[in-house]
């Protein structure tokens, strides 16, 4: 019995995105759709059916961080985590300061 919460995990590593989302289905609360790049989730967050999305800041055709900017500029209030091995201090902030609700470090 699905809750109707949906999250969109958007990160260009297809093995990481299969096994988040086999994750999360396992505990039936959650719809789950998956991407690889930016542009594909820009179009597809443009309809306001996430509640969550997870964002690798190393996508192929643009920065996580700049997707999480046009994201939040163009209106989108879900809450955003992002993903990244990238896990300096400096890294966290630019990726808060972009509009992310939380970061949070690979491997986990």
């Amino acid at each position: 019995m699905m809750s109707g919460r949906t999250i969109l995990i958007v990160d260009d590593d297809e093995a990481l995105r299969h096994s988040l989302a086999e994750q999360l289905h396992l505990h039936e609360e959650f719809d789950v759709e998956e991407c690889g790049d930016g542009a594909e989730a820009l179009e597809i967050t443009k309809d306001d059916r996430f509640d969550l999305v997870l964002l690798d800041v190393g996508l192929p055709d643009m920065d996580g961080r700049e997707l999480c900017r046009l994201m939040r500029r163009a209106g989108q209030k879900m809450p955003i985590i992002m993903l990244t091995a990238a896990d300096g201090e400096a890294d966290t902030i630019l990726g808060l300061e972009s509009g992310a609700n939380d970061y949070v470090t690979k491997p986990f």
